[in-house]
């Protein structure tokens, strides 16, 4: 799986988020990467579409 170095961003701070809560939601990584929910969706598709 070929993840480009924003992708390792989101997947860090999901891994974070997670150890920190338990639970992550879109609202969250958006918080935690001050970037809005609509880019949280865009790079879970392309992580999802690289992942196949």
């Amino acid at each position: 799986m070929k993840v480009m170095e924003s992708g390792e961003d989101y997947l860090e701070t999901i891994l974070i988020l997670q150890n920190r809560s338990g639970t992550v939601r879109s609202i969250d990584i958006a918080a935690e990467l001050k970037v809005s929910r609509a880019s949280v969706s865009v790079a879970m598709k392309n992580l999802k579409k690289a992942d196949t």
